[in-house]
């Protein structure tokens, strides 16, 4: 089994291929295993690498501890957002520092979206516990998703005065519906694991205490034949990629003037607010 990569140490992800499984695990568990930049550019340039590994058939991800991922760190994130700049630094310096600072911050999320959209071969997500933000709308552009019954999926973007992203806006209500998704993105619904396989976002859903049994059937994914997967996978997915690519342009436009919004402020505080009362 491969080590992981210093890169990948360095941002709290650790990868292994064997048997031509790469394995990628989130492993920040004390933070719910929340995303830094770090993290993104970490996982962006693993995927690069799994694509170009002749030796890589599939690429399987999955959290560490308790939670599969709780979306994006805030705290890390807040000055990187921008949403500090618009109240508390009122010079044109501040807002211009604000702007560039928000776009940054969203332009990797985007570069993160369009590798999943563009990734070639066949990923599996295994989700160990509970997605939150972008750990949920990042699914569909998975091909197959298990969830241990434990798991929930929240997205709680205009709670925080934020907009839906991953081409959920798009990918939801194709996959749900209109009212279905429109709970889950506008009013937050958080789904339980069964809930999330009834609307399209999980595959199967296993007992927690047997997840683990599920990756003797995608170490047997990896064995198939390379070419003849991708050509199934370009098949299934060249359709709808230009279309994808489009609306993740489309979201980001929208996330980076929701994010200097006045509602972004206060909902993030809220959120800080309550979490401080635990």
């Amino acid at each position: 089994m491969n080590k992981p990569t210093m890169e990948s140490k360095e941002a709290a992800l650790d990868v292994s291929v064997e048997d031509r499984l790469c394995v990628v695990k989130f492993n920040r568990p004390h933070k719910k295993n929340a995303f830094r930049a770090k993290e993104y550019r970490a996982l962006m340039a693993t995927l690069d690498r799994a694509a170009g590994n002749p030796d890589v058939t599939v690429v399987a991800v999955t959290g560490e501890g308790d939670y599969f991922t709780s979306g994006n760190d805030f705290m890390e994130n807040l000055q990187n957002m921008g949403v500090f700049f618009r109240n508390h630094q009122s010079s044109a310096e501040g807002t211009e520092v604000g702007e560039k600072k928000s776009s940054s911050s969203v332009n990797l999320f985007r570069d993160f979206i369009s590798a999943l959209i563009n990734f070639p071969k066949p990923l599996v997500a295994v989700l160990n516990g509970p997605a939150v933000g972008m750990g949920v709308t990042m699914l569909p552009l998975f091909d197959v998703v298990y969830a241990s019954d434990k798991a929930t999926f929240h997205t709680p973007f205009v709670q925080l005065g934020l907009v839906a992203e991953g081409c959920s806006s798009y990918i939801f209500p194709r996959l749900m519906g209109m009212g279905k998704a429109a709970e889950v993105l506008l009013f937050g619904k958080k789904l339980t694991a069964e809930e999330a396989s009834d609307r399209g976002l999980v595959t199967e859903v296993l007992p927690h205490s047997n997840l683990h049994q599920i990756w003797p059937r995608i170490r047997e994914y990896a064995k198939l034949p390379l070419k003849t997967l991708l050509t199934v996978k370009e098949m299934m997915r060249a359709k709808d990629r230009e279309t994808l690519i489009k609306v993740n342009k489309m979201e980001m436009e929208y996330l980076k003037k929701a994010a200097r919004s006045e509602e972004a402020l206060t909902g993030i505080m809220n959120m800080f607010a309550k979490k401080s009362k635990l």
